[in-house]
């Protein structure tokens, strides 16, 4: 065998070993749990029978995930110029497009499906006031 036909056979070996060694690392750290966004959208939704939960829980629980980082343009609970916009076309508005849903990125009521409409009026509110933005002469339901 010359140098060539060594070398050669070394990178064959050395890469069916790198293939073995990957492939045995990924059968044992199969993670379990969902896909993402799209599992989370398709499971069953849980009831919840506990007391009405406030803006800031349901907040922290379902709406941080994506506006505390600007997931899909999702604004910061602290931008006064993009809520300010959202507002001015009427709470209603702003609240049927998180009940929902809102063209593929707003999930079906911000991601708490087991939230009730008060609920997440609730985090709409805390969301705006945390921005400092506040309806002209109304109170936001």
């Amino acid at each position: 065998m010359n140098i060539k036909e060594k070398s050669y056979i070394r990178i064959f070996i050395f890469s069916l070993l790198a293939m073995l060694a990957l492939n045995a690392c990924a059968s044992e750290s199969k993670v379990q749990g969902t896909r993402g966004y799209t599992d989370e959208r398709y499971k069953p939704v849980e009831p919840y029978n506990g007391p009405t939960r406030s803006g800031e829980q349901v907040y922290n629980d379902s709406c941080a995930t994506c506006h505390n980082r600007t997931t899909q343009g999702a604004p910061l609970p602290d931008d006064d110029v993009q809520w300010g916009m959202r507002i001015k076309k009427g709470n209603a508005v702003l609240l049927k497009h998180v009940m929902e849903g809102y063209k593929e990125l707003m999930p079906v009521k911000g991601g708490c499906r087991n939230c009730s409409e008060q609920e997440v009026q609730a985090a709409i509110n805390y969301i705006l006031e945390t921005s400092g933005i506040k309806k002209p002469g109304k109170k936001i339901n």
